[in-house]
Parts: C-alpha cells; sequence; structure tokens
C-alpha cells in the first residue's frame, strides 16, 4: 500500500498548531493551583471586597424596592469565583486573570398602576444614569435605554410614524438593566421565572440565593400586579463586576 507524505505546508500548518496549543497548556500549568485559588477566593482581602459589593447591589435593589408603584417579589443573587473561558489560542488575546469573582443579582417586582408613572419615578429615584446623555447630563430622547425613550415608546404603542418597529423601551446602565412586561405591544416581553439555584458545579467559590424564602413566583406577582418588572445586576460597568482577580501570573 502506497504512503503519502503530507505537503510541506501542510507539515508547517500541523507544527503551528501543536506549537500553539503547548503554548495555551504551559501557560494554564504555570499559574495557581485550584489550592491557591480557593485561599485567595475566602482571603480576607477577598471577603472584604465581596460584603462591600454585595452591599452595593443589594442596596440598589432596597433603593428600587423603595419606589412607590413596585413591590418586590424575589431577588436571585449569585456570587461566584472561577477561572475565566479560555477563549482563545492567541496569547494576547487571554484573560490576564487566573480567577476573577462576579456577583450578579435579578430582582423581581410586581407593578401596581400605570407603569409609565412607574418609569418616571424610577427617573427621579436616581438609581443610575439610564441611556446615553448629552453634554449636559440630560437624556437623548431619541436614544434606546432612556426613560424618556421608555415614555416615547408606550405612547407610540411601539411604532414609529412609518409604521416600522421601534428597538425595546428596556432601560440601561453600566452594569444595570431594567425591564417590564409588554405583552400587548408589537414586540411582546414577559419576565420569565428565575432559574433555581443549581447544585455545587465545583467552580473555586460560589453562593446562591433566593430570597425571601419562601418566595412567591413571578407568575403569582403577575396575577396580582398585571404587570412585572425585573431588575438586572451584573456586567462590565459596575464595581461589582470582577470585583476580585488573581493575576494569571508568567
Amino acid at each position: 500500500m502506497q504512503r503519502t507524505t503530507p505537503s510541506p505546508r501542510r507539515r508547517v500548518r500541523a507544527l503551528l498548531l501543536v506549537s500553539a496549543l503547548v503554548a495555551v497548556t504551559a501557560a494554564c500549568s504555570s499559574g495557581p493551583s485550584e489550592e491557591e485559588l480557593r485561599r485567595e477566593a475566602t482571603s480576607p482581602a477577598a471577603a472584604s471586597r465581596r460584603a462591600a459589593e454585595e452591599r452595593n447591589a443589594r442596596g440598589l435593589v432596597e433603593r428600587l424596592s423603595a419606589v412607590e408603584g413596585l413591590e418586590h417579589v424575589l431577588t436571585r443573587f449569585t456570587d461566584t469565583c472561577s477561572r475565566p473561558p479560555e477563549d482563545s489560542l492567541l496569547e494576547q488575546d487571554a484573560s490576564p486573570h487566573a480567577l476573577v469573582c462576579d456577583i450578579r443579582a435579578d430582582a423581581y417586582f410586581g407593578v401596581r398602576g400605570d407603569i409609565t408613572n412607574v418609569l418616571r419615578r424610577i427617573r427621579a429615584a436616581g438609581l443610575a444614569e439610564w441611556g446615553p446623555h448629552d453634554g449636559t447630563g440630560r437624556e437623548m430622547p431619541n436614544a434606546a435605554g432612556t426613560v424618556t425613550y421608555a415614555l416615547a415608546y408606550h405612547r407610540a404603542h411601539g411604532r414609529f410614524k412609518d409604521g416600522s418597529l421601534m428597538p425595546g423601551p428596556a432601560l440601561e446602565a453600566p452594569g444595570l438593566r431594567i425591564d417590564w412586561d409588554r405583552d400587548r405591544l408589537p414586540l411582546p416581553n414577559r419576565i420569565e421565572e428565575p432559574a433555581p439555584c443549581p447544585p455545587r458545579t465545583g467552580v473555586i467559590h460560589e453562593r446562591c440565593s433566593i430570597t425571601p424564602k419562601p418566595s412567591t413566583t413571578v407568575s403569582a406577582a403577575r396575577a396580582r400586579h398585571g404587570t412585572v418588572l425585573t431588575l438586572h445586576l451584573g456586567g462590565p460597568g459596575a464595581t461589582w463586576h470582577e470585583y476580585f482577580t488573581v493575576p494569571r501570573g508568567d
């Protein structure tokens, strides 16, 4: 049987791939061990930052709960420390961290009365600058993510004057997002039940809670109030995003 010899080009490609994989493996193996990362995640420094950022996150939920027309239903809170995903073979694109700690939360509220009145009160509460603002600090009215745009969306029933669909009106700020039920509008939106806290998955550090316990469901809150609103905390731009990190090292 005749043997086929790989072409020089194929051999070069194979060698480059092997070299890249070896480099990634070496980079991973040179970092802190699992035990070292667990010590870091439970260290006094991490615990101090964790407590401060948890207070910040839960404080925002409390401030939104105080807005007239909103009744807090439940909050799903997660705090995790894990290795960042290795999503690139290129060294320059790899995460500089061996460990990243994040806080995320989803708070659910029943809405009493007209959602547009509640949106105005949310703006007055000053939780964040929702959506883009101009140089004078005023909302850019035609930009999605602002309260002004959300009010215009409801006034126009989700359509521009030419009949085309308007983008969704959820409020956006760094690390924050507020959304609500819109069943009767052209782009329907329905807040889903929160996922239950999963069993421990073996990450470095993990906490998950749903409060209060026992808590009602989103469906029950919708049946009672008609509309459900949610506040999502997490992602870039917030202090609780990557609140504690450990460098990968050389």
